[in-house]
């Protein structure tokens, strides 16, 4: 009953709304994404994960908090996108994507060129996408990879500090992790022109 309050299948799927759209790409057990809703109600955050923990623990902590414009899917958010409509979505999240880090696993990784042409598709001109990654050579994958797309430009220069006109001043689950660990995080900001 609580999941069905927040959640949708893509049989009922709309976002008929005259908010700006903020999607947050596997949202873990939704910490960011409760706390980007409570800071930005004018917006509509759409969010997708495939553990449906992290799906329940969110929709809870919506639940909890009252908060009403969210909207979470359950599931490969490559499935999602093909229910946007071209260039609806102001800001894409991707915080901590899993790095595959095994040299075999690589090709998994979801912010490849392939699946990057594919987020650029719904997301609005001067839309941006905001990246948080713990795993230097998926840093300079990243960058490799958004220097070869002539459609973005580079918007925070010093990707060691994090821009809080981007991110929030919260940590998530990793992010902890990772400092906790002596690891610096590296903080990306596209802009599709």
């Amino acid at each position: 009953m609580l999941h069905k309050k927040y959640s949708f299948s893509l049989a009922n799927f709309s976002l008929d709304t005259k908010k700006k759209i903020w999607l947050e790409v596997g949202f873990g057990n939704g910490q960011h994404l409760v706390e980007l809703a409570k800071r930005d109600p004018d917006k509509l955050i759409v969010g997708s994960e495939v553990y449906e923990n992290g799906v329940a623990s969110t929709c809870f902590s919506l639940f909890q908090n009252k908060i009403e414009n969210v909207r979470v899917f359950h599931g490969d958010v490559r499935i999602l996108l093909n229910f946007f409509k071209y260039g609806s979505v102001d800001r894409v999240y991707f915080l901590f994507p899993d790095p595959w880090l095994k040299k075999r696993h690589k090709s998994r990784r979801l912010l490849s060129s392939t699946n990057i042409e594919f987020f650029s598709k719904v997301l609005k001109s001067k839309g941006v996408i905001c990246i948080a990654t713990d795993v230097e050579d998926y840093h300079f994958e990243i960058e490799e990879t958004f220097s070869n797309l002539t459609q973005f430009q580079k918007l925070h220069a010093s990707p060691k500090e994090k821009n809080l006109s981007f991110f929030l001043d919260v940590k998530t689950k990793y992010e902890k992790k990772a400092i906790n660990k002596g690891i610096s995080p590296s903080y990306l900001v596209y802009k599709n022109v």
